[in-house]
């Protein structure tokens, strides 16, 4: 499991995703608003010739944020894609330090890197909460 994991920052917390789920990391570009769709749904975009929509990662995690995401990262789960809104990717690199088991909602684990708490997101979790909304 200590494979490797694009590291992002989302607000002023870090978080990892194995790599096997990223698809593309770009600029966040411009979005179109879906009218009644709920908060953590900020719009949707071309990827590709598909239609992508766009999740602000910070609104799925509860997280506060202090500025408007810049980047765009492309996850993808047997297929299915999704584009979480995020601060900036940081690193992509196997994770450094031993991993311990979280409780925390949307964590598989967490792990301590340079003295800093490093949240690895559970994808298939994640996904499955934003298709039920």
């Amino acid at each position: 499991m200590n494979g490797t994991h694009v590291r992002l920052r989302v607000g002023r917390e870090i978080y990892a995703l194995p790599i096997e789920n990223v698809l593309e990391v770009a600029e966040l570009g411009k979005l179109e608003r879906v009218p009644g769709s709920a908060n953590r749904l900020i719009g949707i975009r071309n990827f590709h010739g598909q239609v992508l929509p766009v999740f602000d990662l910070a609104q799925v995690l509860g997280i506060a944020r202090e500025t408007p995401p810049a980047r765009l990262l492309v996850a993808d789960l047997e297929g299915r894609l999704a584009g979480f809104a995020v601060d900036e990717v940081t690193n992509v690199a196997p994770l450094e330090g031993a991993l311990q088991e979280s409780d925390v909602d949307y964590l598989a684990h967490a792990t301590l890197e340079e003295g800093q708490l490093v949240g690895v997101v559970d994808v298939a979790r994640v996904f499955a909460v934003l298709a039920e909304a």
